[in-house]
């Protein structure tokens, strides 16, 4: 199946590093719009350009307009639908000599007069036959009933100008310039007299509640006799109706309007309850709703995920809690595109959650043991309710730094929620009921359920149930939102005809989802749990008369590069040590502890000690440890900061020393070089040198004189 993606005209796009502007797509390719001067459109294939966005260098620019002009800017193209074949051809060829005399005019030297625009008609048309090529390219012969080759149409100067004033009184829509011409419409009653109809008919939106037919016979003798008056005074006379045409007038009245003036807005209020009402997102990513909800039921709270091998009295003696459950959910496809279990409501949480929603979760789906694909894609808008994870400045900061907008719907109106609600009445039902350890709201419907007895799931048990749930169960269960279509299947539709948003690069990613560090810039550059980031344009900086600390942003899931704000720009530094890219920070932080502790003497440790470790932990890696992301235990900001203290106090990473090979004599053969005694054979060694390890030799993890509770000593991870 072809993965379409959504590109928006207000977006400057990067490919190979040359900018474009989306012009158009159909189901095999998309369109776009070289902005560097030429002008030229390019066509790429859906799969040319998925390959695109997973390069390093794939980015885009958004333009000083908001996310919702975007969405609200009008389709050139879309009224022609519409219209006969005939009037396509005219309106399409009105459009290009409007675009011809806008750029004509936008060079300069052109007034718009007739006279004017007449000396300069051939490069209006010039410019026109260009447009004209281009939409043709596009569309080829969808909106033309002629067969020519060429651009033939011909116009006079006064017509040109006034279809450019047509289309930028309309704001620059192109149905300005379709021919209305005998489909024009009148009131059957002049202005005095409806307006005086309506002021008398509107006596049935007051509280006195008179009866229908009350108000038409006031109406009728409130008529008579204004007309008795202006016949007096020598005035024109309002034109009347009758009882048929009154009794319509007064059905088109809102009923929420004659309720609320009738009976009182509170009962109007509750009689038309909006459930749900919110702006009908039509696409994948248009906008997500995000919410939390304190889960109901007890878990055991651990500072790391559960081992095999502690007794139950160990068990017993770890206190319980409520955790809550963060939910994000795309409107268009009721597809809920992130979930994270959280220890209490914070801004932090918020942000992982959306850092989720935003990128393919397989990974965690497998881990849970579902057979279905976890998907994840950008965001357009958010909406949340004003709680203090959402109303946070670092929340805010995060969706803004995405070129997203953000929303909150009015406060203590819950209903207007209902799409991102209604899941978590779902998970109550359907759920919560499997779950031991289960809360109620009350004692009475508690009965003599033990709870405490029987919260035995811990935080990985309980992410690995919520996930196996979301992505097995509710994405392909009919939702009744959809039409009773399964949000799975509804994703899969809308990917296949409007498409998704285009990737985020990496580098927005960073400084939206990171983790927000303060470090002072030396000479090694900046460190990072012993970890060194260094560039030129990082010592640039570190030469400012007032080397202060800088803001850093630190990807949990990509611990290679990090971006810094130097206070005017962003800048991207790298790793100063190879393979740190797509290492993970937990990774990091738990092959820390045991390096660090095995090479205790050690103030720095090699590059290729730290590989092989990471290799054999990955290989060894549980359930558990795959879903450290969607667990309250992923490091934070104060967690790093403790962490350098007391583990990576003094610890640094350099790559491999190379020998030096020039002062060794060259092998007889040709092939290498010989190190020590020849005659020494293989138990020669050169004195001094300390005995190595291979770097074949695979780093054991499972030293019988390690500390096997490293995991539960200190605060939460």
């Amino acid at each position: 199946m072809t993965i379409r993606m959504n590109f928006d005209r207000v977006t400057r796009y990067y490919i190979n590093s040359i900018p474009y502007f989306f012009q158009d797509a159909d189901d095999q390719h998309a369109f776009f719009r070289r902005d560097d001067g030429s002008a030229a459109v390019e066509r790429l294939s859906w799969a040319t350009l998925q390959d695109i966005m997973k390069r390093p260098d794939w980015n885009y620019e958004k333009l000083p307009q908001s996310v919702e002009e975007a969405k609200s800017r009008p389709q050139p193209h879309i009224c022609l639908s519409a219209l006969s074949r005939t009037n396509q051809t005219l309106v399409c060829n009105r459009w290009f000599f409007v675009c011809g005399l806008t750029r004509r005019y936008s060079e300069g030297g052109l007034t718009l007069r007739p006279d004017d625009v007449g000396q300069h008609y051939p490069h209006i048309k010039a410019y026109a036959a260009e447009e004209w090529k281009t939409f043709h390219e596009i569309y080829g012969a969808k909106y033309f009933s002629s067969n020519g080759n060429s651009f033939g149409f011909d116009a006079s100067p006064a017509s040109i100008l006034r279809w450019y004033r047509a289309v930028k009184k309309a704001g620059g829509r192109m149905d300005a310039l379709i021919d209305k011409r005998g489909r024009a419409s009148k009131l059957d009653i002049n202005q005095d007299s409806y307006l005086f109809i309506q002021q008398q008919l509107r006596e049935f939106l007051l509280n006195q509640r008179h009866t229908g037919r009350e108000v038409v016979d006031n109406t009728i003798n409130a008529l008579r006799r204004e007309n008795e008056r202006r016949e007096a005074a020598m005035l024109p006379l309002l034109q009347t109706r009758g009882k048929t045409a009154l009794w319509e007038w007064l059905k088109r009245f809102d009923r929420l309007e004659v309720d609320a003036g009738r009976e009182g807005s509170a009962i109007a209020k509750r009689r038309y309850l909006g459930v749900g009402k919110t702006n009908r997102a039509t696409r994948p990513g248009q906008t997500f709703q995000v919410d939390e909800w304190e889960i109901d039921a007890r878990t055991i709270i651990m500072n790391g995920p559960i081992r095999e091998g502690l007794d139950q009295k160990t068990i017993d003696r770890l206190p319980r809690g409520r955790r809550w459950l963060y939910v994000v959910l795309d409107v268009a496809t009721r597809y809920i595109v992130g979930l994270l279990v959280a220890s209490s409501q914070n801004s932090a949480s918020a942000i992982r959650a959306l850092e989720m929603s935003t990128r393919d979760k397989s990974d965690l789906a497998a881990a849970a043991g579902a057979e279905s694909i976890w998907h994840g894609f950008p965001f357009e808008g958010v909406e949340s309710d004003t709680g203090s994870a959402f109303r946070a400045g670092a929340t805010t900061r995060a969706v803004n730094e995405t070129c997203a907008a953000y929303s909150y719907p009015t406060v203590g109106e819950p209903q207007f929620r209902g799409t991102i609600e209604r899941p978590f009445l779902t998970f109550t039902y359907r759920v919560m009921p499997y779950l031991p350890g289960q809360t109620f709201a009350n004692p009475k419907e508690r009965g003599d359920y033990p709870t405490e007895e029987t919260a035995v799931l811990t935080d990985d048990q309980l992410a690995l149930i919520f996930i196996r749930y979301v992505v097995d169960v509710y994405h392909n269960t009919p939702n009744a939102g959809l039409f009773r279509e399964t949000p799975a299947k509804a994703l899969e539709r809308l990917s296949g005809t409007v498409g998704l948003p285009p990737q985020l690069p990496r580098s927005m990613r960073r400084r939206a989802f990171g983790i927000s560090l303060e470090r002072k810039v030396t000479s090694k550059g900046i460190t990072v749990l012993g970890v060194a980031y260094n560039s030129r344009e990082l010592q640039k900086l570190r030469r400012r008369p007032e080397n202060t600390k800088v803001t850093l942003h630190l990807e949990p899931n990509d611990i290679g590069m990090i971006s810094v704000w130097t206070g005017r720009e962003w800048l991207e530094v790298e790793c100063s040590v190879e393979n740190f890219h797509g290492v993970k920070l937990d990774e990091w932080i738990a092959v820390g502890r045991i390096l660090r502790r095995r090479y205790v003497g050690q103030a720095a440790l090699a590059a290729d000690t730290i590989w092989d470790a990471l290799q054999a932990m990955r290989s060894r890696a549980n359930e558990a440890m795959r879903i450290m992301g969607v667990l309250p235990q992923q490091a934070t900001a104060e967690d790093i900061a403790r962490l350098e203290k007391e583990l990576y106090l003094g610890l640094s990473v350099v790559e491999n020393e190379i020998p030096e090979l020039d002062a060794l004599d060259l092998a007889d053969d040709g092939i290498g070089y010989v190190i020590g005694d020849p005659d020494a054979g293989q138990g020669g060694a050169l004195p001094g040198d300390a005995p190595s390890t291979s770097d074949d030799e695979e780093v054991d993890l499972d030293d019988p004189e390690e500390d096997t509770d490293w995991w539960q000593e200190g605060e939460d991870l």
